[in-house]
């Protein structure tokens, strides 16, 4: 029995099914079923009551789920200890990303920090910001930086960066000559916006009824930032999306809603399995606070 067994039996007993732990584990359900099988005839005897397919388990199955937390535990102890040991920082950290930080925070700062710790590989994927928080407790990321503030049990989230939403539209609008505009002058806009799990979208969504005392959903959603301000510089009339994305394209006109839309971009993420994902941690910690960007002015 090794390991990756160990990890596969308390995956789908959390998890609830074979199916659910392959997902989380990016493996197929057939090998999910022959590691299972493995530990079965090792310890002569079933782990499941109703079959492989459910999440009950026998009494020696129980036995062996208390066991297999505490041997995964100790082995990602052992990671950090030795890795503090040998004081060099190597490994692979994956983060998983809403389309702003990724687009506009995370390449500065990590090479930065890649250039301070060549051994570190760092991968980043992006979507919005639910199916980050979604990749982390699958464990399909060590770490995620989100458009919004939201509790997911178990795991820390920090204030890490803030941005400003803006009102977008064509450098040909009526409305281009404008800096600033009142949230209550949109109403009779049609919108381009962000989908439904974007942190932007939700900022939107609450601030627009706690100043209007009405909901406005976008006409045109897209999953991506820059695909709505791509739409606003094709003809599109209005959209709303981060400073950051709004800065990038010439063909749209930038107004700030008054008052100001901000909101806190948040740094998310569990228990630290390897030295490297805690050194990364602390060092997107420090440079938020370099950039003295824990409030907005």
């Amino acid at each position: 029995m090794d390991f990756k067994e160990l990890e596969t039996f308390v995956s789908i007993v959390e998890k609830g099914s074979i199916s659910a732990a392959a997902a989380a584990l990016g493996v197929s359900q057939p090998a999910v079923s022959k590691r299972v099988a493995r530990i079965e005839a090792e310890m002569g005897a079933s782990m499941f009551a109703n079959g492989h397919k459910h999440s009950t388990l026998t009494s020696e199955g129980a036995v062996l789920y208390k066991a297999a937390l505490k041997m995964l535990d100790t082995r990602k102890k052992a990671r950090i200890q030795i890795a503090e040991i040998s004081q060099e920082l190597y490994g692979t950290v994956r983060i998983s990303a809403s389309s702003i930080p990724g687009d506009f925070i995370l390449p500065e700062v990590l090479v930065e920090f890649m250039e301070k710790h060549p051994g570190v590989s760092v991968q980043v994927t992006q979507g919005d910001s639910q199916s980050a928080l979604e990749d982390l407790s699958d464990k399909k990321a060590d770490l995620a930086v989100i458009g919004s503030d939201r509790n997911l049990p178990g795991f820390t989230s920090l204030p890490f960066y803030h941005d400003e939403l803006v009102l977008i539209v064509n450098r040909n609008h009526p409305l281009a000559a404008r800096k600033y505009i009142p949230m209550e002058e949109i109403g009779g806009l049609k919108l381009v916006g962000r989908t439904s799990g974007s942190g932007s979208r939700q900022t939107w969504e609450r601030v627009y009824k706690s100043r209007t005392g009405n909901f406005k959903e976008p006409e045109l959603q897209f999953g991506h930032t820059m695909g709505v301000v791509n739409a606003v510089a094709n003809g599109a009339e209005a959209g709303i999306v981060s400073r950051f994305a709004a800065q990038t394209s010439p063909a749209v006109a930038v107004l700030t809603f008054k008052p100001a839309v901000y909101r806190a971009f948040h740094l998310v993420y569990g228990l630290c399995e390897t030295k490297a994902v805690e050194v990364l941690i602390s060092f997107l910690i420090q440079k938020a606070e370099q950039q003295q960007l824990s409030q907005p002015q």
